[in-house]
C-alpha cells in the first residue's frame, strides 16, 4: 500500500469500521421468530434432534447438529443471533484470505468490512440459516491453500483442506460448485497426492452418515442417495427435485426481481471483483471460483438466489478491494474513496429505501403479501431491523384463543413454529394448509384461523372466511 493509503488507514480505524459493521448485524437481527425457512431452522434446532433423518439437498446435517447444540447450551435468544456471531470468524477468515493474497493489514480489514456490509452477507447474518456457517469452511479452505507460513507442509495442507471440504459438504451441497476450481488447481499441482483429501473429507462428512445410511436402508441405491443429496431427487418423491431449477438461463428475465436481488450484493467494490479478470495467478483462482458461483446462483431458479451467491460475494469483496486499490490514485483523496467504498452498499440501499418511503420511486413487491411485513424493508434493507414475524406471532397469541388451530402455508408457518419454540404461541395447534382435512372439532370449539389465502386455495373452497384485522377465521359453509 502506498504512503497516502498508509497514512489514512493507519491506526485502529479499519478494525473499528469492521467491528461497527458486525455490531450493526447484531442490532439488525430478526430475533428468534422468523419467516419461512429461517423460522423453520430455529424451530428444528429446538426439537433436540441432532442428526438429520434423510440426506436431501435441503437437509444440512452439520448445521442441524451445530444449531441444536447451540440451543441446548445457550437457548433460543443466542440461536436467533447465531449468524451475527458467526460473522466474527467469517470476517477473520476473510481477513486471512486477503492477507494470503497479498493485501496489507488495513486493506485486508477493509475487504472484510465490504464483505460484512454487502447485501447477501448482511441479510443472511440477521436471519437463521445455513449459508454463513457453510461459507466459513469454504473461505478457510481457500485461505489455507494460499498460506505459506502454516508449517503444515503440502501433505498437512491437503489433509486440512479435505477436512474443511467434508465439513462444508455436510453443511450444503453448494460445496461442489465453489470448491471445484480449488480442486482442479490442486489436481494439477499435487497430482496423485490430492487423494489425501479423501480420508480427511470422510472425517469431515461424519455428521451426514446417519442420514445417508437411513436413505440407503430405505431402499435407495448409492447413486440415488448421491442424487438425492445433490439435487433433492428421490424415487419416493419425484416431484421434489431441484434438478429442473438449475442452470435456467431461460427464465432469468421472467424472474428478474430475484436476479436483481442477487445483483444488490455487487454494489460497491464487489462489482470490480467480478468484472475485472486479475492477472495474478493466485487472484485468478479466486476469480474463477467467484465466476462459477455467480453463474450457478444467477441461473438457479429459486427466489433466494442471493443466498446461494454468498461465498462468491465474499470472494468478490476481497478481489474488489484489491482491484479498486490499483485503480485509485495514491493520494489522500484516493485513500478516502477507498475507505468510503465499504459503505457503498448500505448507502445505496438505505438511500433507495428513503426514496421509496417518500413515494419518489416505485419498487416491485412480492405478489403474495405477508401480514405485517413490508417486503422492501424486509428484503432490500437488512441494515434496518425487521421484527415483522414476531409482531405477527404476537397478534395471533392475542387473538387466537387457547386450543385454537392456525392453518398456514409454508412462509407464515416458519414464524408460527419458531414463535412456539420461543414460548409465544403455546397451547395453539398448527397445521399446513395441505394437511387440513376435518376441522370440525376446532370450528365447533376454540376456532380455526388462516393468516392469508395465498397457497391455500383448497381452504378457500371448503370454508367460509370471516375477515379479521390480520387474516381470517374459518367458518363452516
Amino acid at each position: 500500500m502506498g504512503q497516502g493509503y498508509s497514512n489514512h488507514f493507519k491506526g485502529p480505524w479499519p478494525l473499528l469500521l469492521l467491528c461497527a459493521a458486525i455490531v450493526a448485524s447484531f442490532l439488525a437481527s430478526s430475533g428468534p421468530v422468523q419467516w419461512m425457512d429461517n423460522g423453520m431452522a430455529i424451530a428444528d434446532a429446538t426439537v433436540g434432534r441432532y442428526f438429520s433423518e434423510t440426506l436431501g439437498a435441503s437437509d444440512h446435517p452439520l448445521y442441524q447438529f451445530f444449531s441444536t447444540a447451540v440451543f441446548e447450551q445457550f437457548g433460543i435468544q443466542v440461536l436467533g443471533l447465531l449468524n451475527s456471531i458467526l460473522l466474527i470468524p467469517l470476517a477473520g477468515s476473510t481477513y486471512w484470505l486477503a492477507r494470503n493474497l497479498g493485501s496489507q493489514r488495513n486493506l485486508a480489514l477493509l475487504g472484510a468490512t465490504v464483505m460484512v456490509l454487502s447485501h447477501a452477507v448482511f441479510w443472511v447474518s440477521t436471519k437463521a440459516g445455513v449459508y454463513i456457517f457453510h461459507a466459513l469452511f469454504v473461505v478457510l479452505a481457500y485461505a489455507l491453500y494460499f498460506e505459506r507460513r502454516s508449517g503444515l507442509g503440502d501433505i498437512g495442507k491437503l489433509l486440512v483442506i479435505g477436512l474443511f471440504t467434508g465439513l462444508a459438504a455436510s453443511t450444503h451441497p453448494l460445496t461442489f460448485v465453489v470448491m471445484l476450481p480449488l480442486y482442479l488447481r490442486l489436481a494439477r499441482e499435487q497430482r496423485v497426492f490430492i487423494l489425501l483429501t479423501v480420508p480427511a473429507f470422510v472425517v469431515g462428512f461424519l455428521t451426514a452418515y446417519p442420514a445417508m445410511f437411513n436413505d440407503l436402508d430405505s431402499g435407495m441405491s448409492l447413486l440415488q442417495a448421491a442424487r438425492h443429496y445433490l439435487t433433492g431427487a428421490s424415487p419416493f418423491a419425484p416431484d421434489q427435485s431441484w434438478e429442473g431449477s438449475m442452470l435456467r438461463f431461460d427464465v432469468m428475465w421472467h424472474e428478474k426481481n430475484s436476479v436483481m436481488l442477487l445483483c444488490l450484493s455487487l454494489i460497491g467494490p464487489q462489482l470490480l471483483g467480478l468484472v475485472l479478470v486479475p492477472k495474478d495467478r493466485k487472484l485468478r483462482l479466486v476469480w474463477w471460483t467467484l465466476l462459477f458461483n455467480f453463474v450457478f446462483a444467477v441461473s438457479f431458479n429459486v427466489y433466494e438466489r442471493f443466498a446461494f451467491f454468498l461465498p462468491g460475494v465474499i470472494f468478490a469483496a476481497v478481489l474488489g478491494v484489491i482491484q479498486l486499490r490499483e485503480l485509485l490514485p495514491n493520494t489522500r483523496l484516493g485513500a478516502w474513496l477507498l475507505g468510503l467504498s465499504a459503505l457503498c452498499s448500505p448507502a445505496a440501499l438505505l438511500g433507495m429505501w428513503l426514496l421509496y418511503t417518500a413515494g419518489a420511486v416505485p419498487l416491485p413487491v412480492h405478489a403474495e403479501a405477508l401480514p405485517m411485513r413490508n417486503d422492501i424493508h424486509y428484503i432490500m434493507v437488512p441494515y434496518l431491523r425487521d421484527r415483522s414475524a414476531e409482531e405477527f406471532a404476537h397478534f395471533y397469541a392475542a387473538s387466537a384463543p387457547v386450543g385454537a388451530l392456525i392453518v398456514s402455508d409454508w412462509i407464515p408457518m416458519g414464524a408460527l413454529r419458531s414463535a412456539q419454540a420461543a414460548g409465544i404461541l403455546t397451547d395453539r395447534s398448527l397445521m399446513p394448509c395441505e394437511n387440513a382435512q376435518d376441522l370440525s372439532l376446532y370450528l365447533q370449539g376454540p376456532g380455526a384461523f388462516l393468516p392469508r389465502t395465498s397457497y391455500c386455495e383448497g381452504i378457500k373452497a371448503r370454508f367460509k372466511l370471516e375477515k379479521l384485522v390480520v387474516g381470517y377465521q374459518l367458518l363452516g359453509k
